[in-house]
């Protein structure tokens, strides 16, 4: 699939935040095979038509990874906070969403995924619900990104680790480093999860999670990697390696910001 080079960016509450445990029984190599072979090249291939406009999944090494954190990340940004739910006429998207109880333990991944603004939060930030801390809309199939996954320090209570994440985020917006345009956190009890998005690879977007690593034992601090899929839904392809590129930023086209959906039905 050939990206487009135009820019689409998108309002920060136009993502859906992702937090994975893979589904009890299964190991995480079949774990990543499913990921690679058919969940993550499906939601690239299937949704681009209907508003997706960036796609960033992300693997979790399991090496000294404590069971309370996830095992995959991904953001999900659509062209509008409502493109999502109207995503859902199309039935390309309905059999890509039956896709997730094949490989995910649902009742621990069923977790809030839209962000509200770091600025509804008062002085602590609400467990497992997802924060953007700039305002300003971003084109994150773009640019740059810094990922990090960390769980919580032993010596921080859980009470403590949500409200020094938070300090944290507010230090970030106040002080927002020259091209960073878009950051993202969800913090729970146990872990944080967070991107950092810019347009150049400044020292402040370098350095904009190292506040935030500094409260956790890391499991993943990753640049997500460009990748374009090499095949598309008919053709014969493999999947992804997702093993060898566990953190990927997927390139893929974008139709015309303009393009409606849902399309209406042609009169027979």
């Amino acid at each position: 699939m050939k990206p487009t080079a135009r820019s689409y960016p998108v309002a920060p509450n136009a993502v859906y935040v992702w937090r994975g445990f893979m589904a009890a029984g299964s190991t995480y190599a079949r774990f990543a095979q499913f990921l690679g072979n058919v969940f993550v090249p499906a939601c690239a291939l299937l949704q681009p038509q209907v508003g997706l406009r960036a796609y960033v999944p992300s693997m979790v090494p399991q090496e000294r990874k404590p069971a309370a954190v996830p095992d995959q990340t991904a953001l999900m940004f659509w062209a509008t906070p409502k493109a999502h739910d109207a995503a859902n006429a199309a039935i390309a998207v309905r059999i890509y969403q039956q896709l997730h109880g094949d490989v995910y333990d649902m009742t621990r991944s069923k977790l809030p995924e839209v962000p509200d603004a770091l600025t509804s939060a008062s002085g602590i930030m609400v467990a497992d619900q997802p924060y953007f801390v700039f305002d300003q809309p971003a084109d994150w199939m773009q640019g740059y990104i810094d990922h990090l996954v960390g769980a919580r320090l032993a010596s921080l209570s859980p009470a403590n680790f949500l409200s020094a994440a938070y300090d944290w985020a507010s230090s970030l917006r106040a002080k927002q480093p020259n091209g960073v345009d878009g950051a993202l956190v969800s913090c729970s009890a146990d872990y944080v999860v967070a991107w950092v998005h810019s347009v150049s690879r400044g020292t402040g977007f370098q350095k904009a999670l190292d506040g935030l690593q500094a409260l956790t034992t890391p499991v993943l601090r990753r640049n997500p990697a460009s990748l374009a899929l090499r095949a598309g839904l008919w053709d014969d392809w493999a999947g992804l390696d997702l093993t060898e590129t566990p953190c990927i930023k997927i390139q893929f086209s974008r139709p015309p910001a303009n393009s409606a959906f849902p399309r209406p039905r042609k009169k027979r």
